[in-house]
């Protein structure tokens, strides 16, 4: 059996009703509390280092893995821009996508299975999510 305390608020000590903590009314002795409470006034200031490192990449990849990464990339905007395409040229692009996408062979370096297993992609989870995008993408042409 759990048993309730009634909880009561504490009142601040100072008679005012303000935290004792607050700027207004501060005794000497409060010096650290003091710079607390000003320091939510001072302005941000950031290094343009600073600001656009919010941008960049936190984790980097070695040369080897960028390239696998494009790689996949340029295979999965392939399938998707080319999808409807009526161009013969978009037409190929999106064949071999589609090709490559779905072959199971691991036996050349640049194997979709492979590329998938070096960068740590989980190579029939990201087929499967292609597949479903495909049908999703025919189901609204044929609504629309």
């Amino acid at each position: 059996m759990i048993i309730k305390k009634p909880v009561e608020a504490r009142k601040p000590d100072n008679s005012k009703g303000r935290s004792p903590y607050w700027v207004k009314g501060l005794s000497p002795s409060h010096g650290v509390h003091e710079e607390k409470a000003l320091s939510v006034f001072q302005p941000d200031i950031l290094s343009a280092a600073q600001f656009f490192s919010t941008y960049e990449r936190k984790f980097h990849l070695d040369p080897e893995r960028t390239l696998l990464l494009a790689v996949l990339q340029d295979a999965v905007i392939c399938y998707q821009e080319n999808l409807f395409a009526t161009s013969k040229k978009k037409q190929s692009l999106f064949i071999e996508a589609e090709e490559w996408i779905s072959n199971d062979d691991k036996s050349y370096l640049y194997a979709f299975e492979n590329v998938c297993e070096l960068l740590g992609f989980e190579s029939d989870y990201l087929r499967q999510g292609l597949l479903r995008w495909k049908e999703a993408a025919f189901e609204e042409r044929i609504a629309s």
